[in-house]
């Protein structure tokens, strides 16, 4: 059941739970019990931070596909994603080649 903002013309606003097949009738006041009517509610996002809402943003686009990340890496860096190329054998032991 959602939550209903009313407005009470002695008692001032008040919330109230219904459900939304009775969300178009008025609701009594709890505190005078005068039937009040359903006030027009805006939503609450301008309460949301600015980097929260950034975030969220962010999760929402890539929810269905992930953003493709490239790496760029440094001559020599010597991490194993550079090291792709395998390194000729060494030479310092030519003898033991036909052994």
């Amino acid at each position: 059941m959602p939550l209903y903002n009313y407005v009470c013309d002695d008692c001032g606003p008040f919330d109230e739970w219904m459900s939304m097949a009775e969300a178009t009738s008025a609701c009594a006041c709890p505190s005078c019990r005068t039937p009040s009517e359903r006030d027009v509610a805006a939503p609450h996002l301008s309460l949301m931070n600015g980097t929260l809402r950034k975030a969220q943003a962010r999760s929402e686009k890539s929810a269905s596909e992930p953003r493709v990340v490239k790496r760029e890496h440094l001559a020599g860096c010597g991490c194993s994603m550079c090291n792709l190329k395998k390194k000729p054998p060494s030479m310092r032991r030519r003898w033991m080649i036909g052994h």
